[in-house]
């Protein structure tokens, strides 16, 4: 069965949020609504050595994070209309705004804290891996705008895709699949 997922390479993530205002700008999203996230993380310390040189093993890097389109999605479980739903064609998660009453379960019960209440419109919404792109071959606006070339999309299951091979190449994992909910994008 096929679910698409993503690969992200933290390694190359230059933490420039062109993936965030593409996403923005294709939803047309108002400004206090963002699908993705990137977040930046440093940390380290430096040293003064016996020869009064410092060193130093100071990090920083970025993390690029929308819906992880989970296997067995919680907002999906909890939704009372089922407007929030998993398509079986591919496995995307996305929310119907016809359907959806804007009740904030969906955003309760992420543990990834993904969905969001437009309270203008009164209705849930989130990532949807831009399943209409995908449909005519088009990669989704995160991943054609990386100047760094940092994230992949595909099919998850099928172990001759690129993203499938990138995944047990890199031995990326999931975040925090501790919640159960079988997160299809991959971090290294």
């Amino acid at each position: 069965r096929m679910q698409y997922g993503f690969y992200f390479n933290g390694r190359r993530c230059a933490g420039c949020k062109t993936c965030i205002m593409a996403c923005k700008d294709f939803h047309d999203l108002p400004p206090e609504i963002s699908f993705r996230q990137v977040y930046e993380y440093g940390g380290g310390t430096w040293r003064r050595e016996a020869d009064g040189t410092l060193s130093q093993d100071a990090f920083a890097y970025s993390v690029s994070v929308a819906c992880n389109h989970c296997g067995n999605p919680a907002c999906v479980r909890v939704c009372p209309t089922g407007a929030m739903h998993k398509r079986e064609e591919d496995g995307v998660v996305i929310s119907d705004p016809d359907t959806c009453i804007g009740c904030s379960t969906c955003v309760q019960s992420c543990p990834y804290e993904i969905p969001k209440v437009d309270e203008e419109a009164g209705v849930s919404s989130k990532c949807t891996l831009c399943y209409q792109r995908l449909a005519y071959d088009k990669l989704p606006w995160c991943v054609e705008s990386c100047p760094a070339n940092a994230r992949f999309v595909g099919d998850i299951n099928d172990p001759s895709s690129e993203v499938a091979k990138l995944i047990a190449e890199k031995n990326a994992k999931p975040l925090m699949e501790e919640f159960g909910t079988g997160p299809s994008v991959y971090y290294i």
